[in-house]
């Protein structure tokens, strides 16, 4: 079993109707360990209203291939259109930000999500939930990722 912390994001919508989907979705996917808070942030790099922001943690079997495409499965039942331009509005947003200690750099697929460090709607979140887990780049733990960000950003 793999912990994975996926980040959940809504701004088209009923937003918490469609974060409580997703959550029953992913459940058919993996063991849910954790859920965050869920926040209301303005969108960065994104067109519309506020998103609903969190993260789940959940234990899973599945490669992280399978699991990408089972998550934009996910997406797609929930209304998100592919294709669909950068910054589009979204019913639901799902990226895998971690896969227990696996780095992976492919073209479609990037673990550690490569923005995480630059998003408190992400990093906030996954402190909240695993504030101890440890990137398998940096081998920081989140805490203080989160932590320089904030000491960064005031």
């Amino acid at each position: 079993m793999k912990k994975v912390i996926i980040s959940i994001g809504s701004n088209k919508g009923d937003k918490n109707k469609n974060i409580i989907r997703v959550l029953k979705e992913i459940e058919d996917i993996g063991k849910i360990k954790k859920i965050s808070s869920f926040y209301e942030n303005k969108p960065v790099e994104a067109k519309g209203g506020n998103f609903l922001n969190g993260a789940v943690e959940i234990e899973v079997k599945i490669s992280p291939e399978k699991l990408l495409k089972k998550l934009k499965d996910i997406e797609k039942k929930i209304g998100r259109k592919f294709p669909h331009e950068r910054g589009d509005e979204r019913e639901i947003d799902l990226d895998i930000i971690f896969y227990g200690d696996r780095i992976i750099n492919k073209e479609d697929l990037k673990i550690p999500h490569p923005q995480y460090k630059k998003r408190e709607f992400v990093l906030k979140p996954v402190c909240e939930i695993n504030p101890d887990f440890v990137d398998p780049k940096t081998f920081e733990k989140v805490k203080e990722i989160y932590k320089d960000f904030k000491d960064e950003n005031m």
